[in-house]
């Protein structure tokens, strides 16, 4: 038995020996947790103005968002509406939002849903609202797999 426990130690040694070269060659990457910047990648979410106001998207699109009901417990369907700026409705778009509570960070996240195209054109998502407290709502809009906007929307039950 001490001589396996010997020969595995051994083997290890050599595996970490063997390792420590590539370690400080340029354009490595360490893989350590210290090494993280999560600032540096998490997306910026502007505060957008309130249901049923207008929502500029560069100089081209504007969309006008709301919901079903006023927001309160149980289910909530998100509704968005994409425009030209010469008032025809766009829906070449994918539509994805995030939804939680900000005081309590990853407890009630929902993560990225993309919304579903209604036969009116109207983008609808539901989102569940599981308690009373701030919640906030993070939509981001891709036109040809590429973002062109991000904002969030935020709210007390």
């Amino acid at each position: 038995m001490a001589k396996w426990l010997f020969f595995i130690l051994f083997l290890f040694s050599i595996f970490i020996a063997w390792l420590a070269p590539f370690e400080s060659q340029p354009g490595h990457q360490s893989k350590s947790l210290s090494a993280v910047s999560w600032a540096g990648e998490m997306p910026v979410y502007p505060s957008m103005p309130g249901p049923g106001k207008k929502v500029p998207v560069g100089s081209d699109y504007y969309f006008i968002y709301g919901f079903d009901k006023k927001p309160k417990l149980g289910t909530l369907i998100m509704k968005v509406e994409i425009f030209t700026k010469e008032g025809k409705k766009d829906t070449s778009f994918e539509v994805k939002a995030d939804a939680g509570m900000p005081s309590m960070k990853g407890a009630h996240e929902t993560g990225d849903r993309s919304f579903k195209l209604s036969k009116k054109g109207d983008f609808l998502l539901p989102i569940n609202i599981v308690m009373p407290g701030d919640w906030e709502i993070r939509l981001t809009l891709f036109k040809e797999g590429k973002v062109i906007f991000r904002g969030s929307y935020q709210f007390d039950i």
